[in-house]
């Protein structure tokens, strides 16, 4: 049993060998105690004095040679246990090489037949799972450096029989190399797709808020009067202010699309996406401008008009004065409405000035095509109107008072 050359043909048949082999080293120990036993109760007969059965001598050869037996046979197996545990130490590299060999096999299909998905979402997702198997790359690398230690220390016995030891290492040595390149390959199209479906996602997010923000734009409410008009006007600055800041990420998009693998920047689809988002953005800022102008021409215009009311009252004021004065043909009566005449001067000449300036805005919005050009021409000519009934019946007056001055006068010298 223990010259046996069975070391057995894989691993489980060595680890039965060693398991045998065992309970062989326990009946040897305990054979171990019976020949000690033995031995010691023989050679108490040889140092007998008087009457000996046998020859002292033969009874010691005897012992020594039962001894050396015994020590043979422990030798035997001891040997018989360093060559199956060698035995082992070589199945058990060949096994952890197979099972290295399995799991590449496994991870090679799964890479060979991984898509790069079809949108943000699904790539995200697969960048997930790829960061996990590279997780259990990395583990697994740990376990095969063990191994190919394992495996050098195998031919560093040159005691050892190890046929194929040296080709395994190098065939999975290979193997693995390879699978690392078609990793690091998978996980650089898995980045180029999450950099392509990012980037179209990014598009798509700015067209539906350009498209939002043109309906926005080009609404037809100016407001109603001049507090509505200007609470639109500001909030039209801040969505100004808004398209402005989106310009330089408007302007950056091709630099980004030539970033992109070339499989996805040559895209017709992407190409064309860019395009309308660049034209999509110079029609926002263009109506956002138009808009902006309007604005400013309604709010000029409801303040024009309030302007006009605040003089077409006090207009209607001083016309109803007017018509209703009756010129007093007494000289101190005649000098009280003539200081009244002095303040009115002061007050038409500041009127005048407010008048001028509505005549200039009318001016200005009827130049620039406002689309409220005839309202503003009317309001225009009926403050023009009124205003040229109060000068006349101001003179009218002033005509009268200073026919009755000069003949109050004439009186007096008289």
């Amino acid at each position: 049993l223990l010259v046996s050359k069975d070391l057995g043909k894989h691993l489980l048949e060595v680890e039965d060998l060693l398991q045998k082999h065992g309970l062989l080293e326990a009946d040897i120990a305990a054979q171990t105690e019976r020949v000690q036993a033995l031995n010691g109760a023989a050679l108490r007969f040889s140092e007998l004095e008087g009457y000996q059965p046998c020859d002292p001598q033969i009874i010691c050869n005897r012992v020594h040679h039962v001894q050396s037996c015994l020590e043979d046979l422990e030798d035997l197996a001891a040997k018989r246990r360093k060559e199956l545990e060698d035995s082992r130490q070589l199945w058990t590299f060949f096994q952890e090489m197979e099972d290295a060999e399995s799991w590449i096999g496994e991870k090679e299909k799964i890479l060979a037949t991984k898509t790069c998905g079809r949108d943000l979402s699904s790539v995200l997702t697969l960048t997930a799972n790829h960061k996990t198997m590279l997780g259990e790359l990395g583990n697994r690398r740990a376990l095969l450096h063990q191994t190919m230690k394992k495996g050098e220390k195998i031919l560093a016995q040159k005691s050892s029989s190890c046929p194929g030891v040296q080709e395994k290492m190098r065939e999975v040595c290979l193997r693995w190399k390879k699978l690392e390149e078609v990793t690091g390959l998978h996980q650089r199209r898995l980045e180029d797709a999450l950099s392509f479906f990012q980037f179209r996602a990014d598009v798509d997010d700015l067209v539906a808020w350009l498209q939002d923000l043109y309906r926005v734009v080009s609404s037809d409410d100016f407001g109603h009067d001049d507090y509505s008009t200007q609470g639109l006007l500001r909030k039209h600055r801040a969505v100004v202010d808004e398209v402005e800041k989106q310009r330089p990420t408007v302007a950056a998009l091709r630099k980004q699309l030539a970033l992109l693998a070339p499989d996805h920047r040559q895209g017709v689809d992407i190409q064309i996406r860019v395009v309308e988002v660049e034209q999509l953005y110079g029609e926002v800022a263009e109506v956002a401008v138009m808009r902006s102008q309007w604005l400013q021409d309604a709010l000029a215009v409801y303040r024009m008009f309030g302007e006009v009311h605040a003089c077409e009252v006090w207009l209607e004021e001083k016309e109803q004065w007017l018509e209703k004065m009756e010129v007093p043909e007494e000289l101190d009566e005649v000098e009280v409405v003539q200081h009244r005449f002095e303040s009115l001067d002061q007050e038409m000449n500041s009127v005048m000035g407010r008048i001028l300036d509505v005549n200039q805005v009318v001016q200005q919005l009827v130049e620039g095509g406002h689309p409220s050009s005839e309202e503003v021409r009317s309001c225009q000519d009926h403050l023009n109107s009124r205003w040229n009934r109060v000068v006349e019946l101001v003179e009218s007056k002033k005509t009268q008072l200073s026919s009755v001055l000069k003949i109050q006068n004439f009186l007096l010298e008289c």
